[in-house]
């Protein structure tokens, strides 16, 4: 959870805010001042570029070993449900990027015609990796397991183009190791987990000692069917929605995490730990309840703790910023009719296996709904890295056109290896079409954890001294400024009139962030001014709420008109007042 609140004031110095009146890239001067022309600005981009949508294929034979002797045409790509051209094709393995790391770093030759006629290929792009550990969802002894092979995966894969990050989850998200290409950072942040705990044992031993009670009624004839009934049903329901709230902020923390990923360049996957999480909340409960006490109604019940649509939204969003999602049941093979010191004795075979398989039902739908792999029932932690450091560095490359609409569109995907049915082919089936205000957007989340080098604009952003504004929080004042000639300003009537939209959000040193707040501003200022105003900056002023503590602020603007953004980041604390 956040610790401080996105409330955001802003406003222009000399101007005030304008509407979300969208203008033309291209404005006639007004009649009546025929001589005002567009003025100020950077150049325009380019609206009729080529889009190349490259999608990434993992192509295995039956075993799982990677097939590197495709070519183009052995590939059928549709979008939308309509067949498109292959224009990029290139297959990537571990010996093409070794190639380049040993490779000395040379000019790139002048271009000649016969270049000019061969189709472009794309570049290795870095990798970024989060290996996400989920302490709320694991038990220490299987993620210590899980940890000790993860080890290894950091040692033979954290090289360029490679970057990783630790992330936690302990009741909120925890950035332990921001992205890093330094090998002992990683190591030594998953050294620093191996002791910790979270809710998933306690939570583990309700749920069986509610299995438990019913077993031992079955055994016991002379129980109160009524009251015994009412009693478990109360606690079943008890159980489920500890479920059901624990994974809702798991989930956020896992969206939090992708977005974070939205502006970052590149393949970019989350390696998610954990002992699973519940597709259906408390699903194992009511099936035995059900069995227990002859009542095939209450079977009904599990759908109002159906999270499946919340699996949904996650990998949708996943989908839209191009995260893959690796996910590993760190519980390895389980036997359910096997009595442990929790049971008395051995529990309802079926029972037990619905409520091991709806934990790892969560994996595997995460895992394939993004393109990437889930490693359950498996006690061999090191085949199972094997399988993702193979997809790190071994996949073809597919890439068409697309005709921009402007807009955010969703997009269906599907690959085909028509005259190759003995393979296995993974692929992410959804493409999340962007408009530049979504990017801007992405991008200025991504920067509060990696910052973002962009800045054509030339805007400066300084932080003023807080001022108290309540018992424990603060304002903020912050100043956004940029030279007036770096904004394109168009003609309306006497004046000059330039529009920019501003975007702000805010992050904790423990993790929490802020919702990203959106404004429109308007630059107006008399023609005649212009002169004596251009070599000026101008200024946006914003006040943001927060408690003490130390925060990353990310801003970017965007000329509305040439639709060019540039974002900047600072560093403060607020440090709490002495009683």
């Amino acid at each position: 959870m956040t610790r401080f609140f996105a409330i955001i004031m802003l406003a222009l110095a000399l101007g005030a805010p304008g509407t979300t009146m969208a203008l033309e890239a291209e404005q006639e001067a007004s009649p009546e001042s025929p001589e005002i022309a567009p003025i100020g600005g950077l150049s325009f981009r380019d609206e009729i570029e080529l889009t190349v949508v490259n999608v990434i294929a993992y192509v295995t034979d039956k075993k799982g070993h990677p097939i590197t002797d495709l070519t183009k045409d052995d590939f059928r790509l549709l979008h939308d449900g309509k067949a498109r051209e292959i224009s990029h094709f290139k297959l990537y393995t571990q010996e093409v990027f070794n190639s380049r790391l040993e490779a000395p770093v040379e000019p790139d030759p002048p271009p000649t015609s016969a270049d000019a006629e061969t189709q472009p290929q794309p570049d290795e792009e870095p990798v970024y990796i989060v290996l996400f550990i989920d302490h709320e969802n694991l038990h220490p002894l299987d993620r210590n397991r899980v940890l000790a092979r993860a080890n290894e995966f950091v040692r033979e894969n954290l090289h360029p183009p490679v970057q990783m990050m630790v992330a936690t989850f302990e009741k909120s998200l925890k950035i332990i190791q921001p992205f890093t290409d330094e090998r002992e950072l990683i190591l030594q942040s998953l050294r620093a987990q191996r002791m910790k705990t979270g809710g998933r044992i306690s939570r583990d031993q309700d749920r069986k000692r509610i299995l438990d009670k019913m077993r031992r009624y079955k055994q016991d004839a002379g129980a109160s069917q009524v009251n015994e009934a009412r009693t478990l049903w109360g606690q079943i329901i008890g159980a489920a929605e500890e479920e059901a709230t624990n994974l809702m902020f798991t989930l956020h923390s896992l969206r939090a995490t992708v977005s974070m990923m939205a502006g970052l360049p590149g393949k970019k996957s989350i390696v998610y730990i954990s002992n699973g999480l519940p597709m259906v909340a408390g699903m194992e409960l009511v099936y035995a309840y059900s069995n227990t006490f002859n009542d095939p109604s209450m079977m009904t019940q599990m759908s109002r703790w159906d999270q499946s649509r919340n699996f949904q939204a996650l990998t949708s969003a996943a989908n839209s910023q191009d995260v893959t999602f690796y996910t590993i049941g760190a519980g390895g093979l389980k036997h359910g009719s096997v009595a442990t010191a929790e049971y008395a004795g051995p529990q309802d075979n079926v029972a037990v296996g619905v409520g091991q398989e709806n934990f790892l039902d969560s994996l595997r739908f995460m895992a394939s709904n993004t393109g990437g792999q889930a490693i359950v029932n498996t006690n061999d932690f090191s085949k199972a890295f094997d399988r993702i450091s193979t997809d790190l560095f071994t996949y073809y490359s597919l890439g068409y056109a697309l005709n921009v609409t402007g807009g955010d569109k969703v997009h269906r995907i599907k690959i085909e290896l028509p005259g190759h049915p003995e393979y296995d082919l993974r692929y992410r089936r959804r493409f999340v079409e962007k408009s530049l205000e979504t990017q801007v957007q992405d991008k200025v989340m991504t920067s509060l954890l990696f910052p973002v080098e962009e800045n054509p604009l030339d805007i400066k952003v300084k932080a003023g001294a807080p001022a108290p504004a309540s018992k424990h929080r603060w304002t903020l004042p912050i100043q956004v400024t940029f030279p007036l000639k770096q904004l394109a300003l168009l003609p309306e009537g006497e004046d000059y009139v330039g529009r920019a939209v501003l975007f702000v959000a805010a992050r904790d040193s423990e993790g929490g962030q802020s919702d990203l707040v959106r404004q429109q501003h308007e630059v107006r200022i008399a023609a005649t001014d212009y002169a004596k105003l251009e070599h000026e900056k101008w200024m946006i002023s914003a006040s943001l709420l927060m408690e003490s503590g130390s925060y990353t602020v990310s801003v970017g603007l965007m000329d509305q008109v040439t639709r060019q953004a540039s974002f900047a980041q600072l560093k403060t604390f607020i440090e709490e007042a002495a009683e």
